[in-house]
């Protein structure tokens, strides 16, 4: 009887520690969005960093006023909120045009979009809402919110997202991304992360 339990104690053991399925669609985000241009509209309280070649007077950080401007060199008040980068750099190039310089070189770029947030739950060890950051990857997500609990499945991390209007969910496997054995999966600004706790 007690070989019998023994058996059957190892068998749930064994179930319980089989490695989990690739959910196929973790593959199809990996490769989809990815590749993603971020292209996201500007709100209060989002930082950008803006660059204009051989001017460093009208290069640097500035953050979007809870007006939704931004306060620019020679310029004064700009109206960002709503707005992408590539339109800031047209209206900063087109105000530069005027009476400043001939042929401006402006890039703009975000350096965080605070207006924007990913969520971490479950079992980690700072849960919550977090500002999210350009180009952000679920491992530094996860890394935001103080990383792994003692119990956490990371492995079994489920993902959720909005697809062309619809919310998914996609287990991705965290702990496999940690060791490099598989691909880290780029983040968007309304991402759930969800760790779930082992079963024992």
């Amino acid at each position: 009887m007690r070989y019998v339990c023994a058996v059957l104690l190892l068998g749930l053991l064994c179930m319980s520690c089989e490695e989990p399925k690739p959910d196929p669609l973790y593959e199809e985000l990996i490769e989809k969005h990815n590749a993603l241009p971020i292209t996201e509209d500007l709100g209060a309280g989002d930082r950008i960093l803006i660059t204009v070649l051989h001017e460093e007077d009208l290069s640097g950080e500035f953050s979007v006023s809870p007006a939704g401007t931004i306060s620019y060199p020679y310029v004064g008040r700009l109206d960002v909120v709503g707005k992408t980068c590539l339109n800031i750099e047209d209206d900063i190039t087109s105000a530069l045009k005027n009476g400043y310089l001939a042929e401006p070189s402006v890039t703009c770029s975000i350096l965080e979009y605070n207006s924007k947030q990913f969520f971490v739950f479950g079992e980690v060890k700072t849960p919550g809402a977090f500002p999210y950051k350009s180009n952000s990857t679920i491992i530094e997500a996860v890394a935001v919110a103080g990383g792994f609990g003692v119990r956490a499945e990371g492995n079994r991390a489920r993902l959720n997202r909005v697809v062309d209007g619809v919310s998914v969910q996609v287990e991705v496997p965290v702990q496999d991304i940690i060791e490099g054995k598989k691909k880290n999966l780029m983040i968007l600004p309304g991402d759930v992360i969800y760790v779930p706790k082992t079963p024992w």
